[in-house]
């Protein structure tokens, strides 16, 4: 079967469906892909829906080709306008979207998602050979927040070697929506201060905790002629937000 037949077949089989629990999305767009729908395992009646319209396919990397730093978040890769529904399960009615948006190309509507990546990276691979990619489970759902509901999950992307950039999504129950978490930092270098708000912040979802909601940690860039900035950053459940601070130390 022809590359061209096989996304035909791909097109025909997802568009406009979604199995899990025989839940149906009917106002999806006409040319969108589903990539992956999840019940939410603390509300059952609740489901992400991560979606593309019309996205492209790149080729697969060969086995015994190594990982370049971009690879280890976008693997074999698929691109396009990218979206999150949160789906009520039992009307089969979608609540709100949200879209996601490249943090390199904020306004290019367009993010890029691995379709298949070897384990031992960023997103979860159910998986045990190292050089062998398969589909990742995007909707990882974690408490990332710290806030006791197991309804969050984080995207990345590493274009370059350093500076991963991270994002949240995740449920609120409290405006029962789906939502993409902003994050305040306050920085800080010598005498200088300001303030940044964003919805992208780099490594942050790829650490642990220190305390549910609760990060701490520093990147080091002063290797590559830059400066070492150390981070501290909780959760503010009441806004829905984190907040925190960056001191950053030049060489």
């Amino acid at each position: 079967m022809s590359r061209k037949l096989r996304h035909l077949f791909f097109v025909l089989a997802t568009v406009m469906l979604l199995s899990h629990r025989d839940v149906t999305a009917q106002v999806l767009p006409r040319r969108a892909i589903i990539i992956e729908q999840r019940t939410l395992p603390s509300e059952p009646n609740r489901a992400l829906v991560l979606w593309m319209i019309n996205p492209e396919r790149s080729d697969p990397i060969p086995e015994d080709e190594p990982y370049t730093c971009p690879d280890e978040t976008r693997g074999n890769t698929q691109s396009g306008p990218t979206r999150i529904s949160l789906v009520n399960v039992s009307d089969k009615r979608i609540i709100n979207t949200i879209k996601i948006r490249d943090p390199h190309f904020p306004r290019k509507d367009g993010f890029v998602l691995p379709y298949e990546l070897r384990p031992g990276y960023y997103y979860l691979v159910d998986s045990v050979d190292p050089k062998k990619a398969s589909k990742p489970t995007i909707l990882n759902f974690q408490d990332l927040n710290g806030d006791g509901d197991v309804a969050e999950f984080a995207l990345y992307d590493a274009p370059f070697c350093m500076g991963l950039q991270t994002t949240l999504i995740g449920y609120s129950r409290h405006q029962d929506r789906v939502i993409q978490y902003q994050l305040e930092i306050e920085y800080r270098r010598g005498k200088e201060a300001w303030e940044e708000k964003s919805l992208w912040l780099e490594y942050i979802f790829s650490k642990k905790p220190i305390t549910p909601g609760h990060y701490s940690f520093e990147v080091d860039y002063r290797g590559r002629g830059g400066s070492l900035v150390s981070y501290v950053i909780s959760y503010d459940q009441s806004s829905e937000r984190f907040r925190g601070t960056c001191a950053v130390t030049d060489k």
